[in-house]
């Protein structure tokens, strides 16, 4: 399949508005057969479970969750919630979209085929236009799922060493309610909202890095799936060519 833009967006046009806060939503970003087709492999992928310890990421396949005892998968809610209440914290559903790209013997995902394209010159000349940012070398990426009780508290995104220059979203979310959490917030100084952003199927979020910014949880009734690819453009190099595999 081929990955396509919606022709409809011009970035020199919508460089001016991501200029005043150094973020932007464009919607329908994708022509709609695009968006329909990742949205399908979405659904479809074996999604594991990501959480933080502190400073240490706990990655967990969707074979090792299966594994988990009751009182396994309780120790795991009972230490992210604890967690949550002093230092940085945040648990979803995830499937590591960079890492399997550029594994020997990956395991198959049609998923690579966005990877891909985030890295085609099609998507980011598009992005560095945009954002006015010329440097940007390329995009990495991950699939994310947030389902009822997940959440990813306040952040940056910043990190020096992979020289970071800002950050995307592809919302593949249908159907979402207002009440119903995981919305991509962004603060100001005083801790107070500047922005919230409902994940809208078929729409790009991006923002400069560093940016103070959080999703916050899921509602425990809320029945639907928040279904992302995103990651960050950086202005350093690719663990290895992209497009050969």
């Amino acid at each position: 399949m081929t990955i396509t833009l919606n022709s409809a967006h011009d970035p020199l046009s919508l460089s001016e508005a991501y200029a005043e806060r150094g973020r932007i939503q464009i919607r329908d970003f994708f022509e709609e057969a695009s968006a329909e087709t990742i949205y399908d492999w979405l659904q479809s992928t074996r999604w594991g479970l990501t959480f933080n310890d502190g400073n240490h990421v706990n990655q967990l396949s969707l074979e090792q969750c299966n594994a988990l005892t009751v009182q396994q998968q309780q120790e795991i809610a009972r230490l992210v919630q604890s967690n949550a209440v002093k230092q940085y914290q945040f648990m979803y559903n995830y499937w590591p979209l960079l890492e399997n790209y550029f594994k020997p013997g990956r395991p198959p995902s049609p998923l690579y085929e966005v990877f891909e394209f985030v890295n085609h010159p099609v998507f980011l000349d598009f992005i560095r236009t945009l954002i006015g940012r010329p440097e940007i070398k390329w995009a990495d990426a991950h699939a994310t799922l947030f389902r009822a009780g997940h959440f990813l508290k306040y952040h940056t995104d910043e990190q020096q060493a992979d020289k970071r220059v800002a950050a995307y979203v592809l919302n593949f979310t249908k159907g979402w309610g207002r009440d119903w959490g995981g919305y991509l917030q962004f603060w100001d100084e005083n801790y107070d909202g500047e922005q919230s952003l409902r994940p809208v199927f078929n729409a790009l979020n991006i923002f400069t890095i560093p940016a103070d910014h959080s999703v916050n949880m899921v509602a425990s009734y809320a029945p639907g799936l928040r279904m992302s690819i995103t990651g960050w453009l950086r202005a350093d190099d690719p663990p290895a060519p992209i497009g050969t595999h």
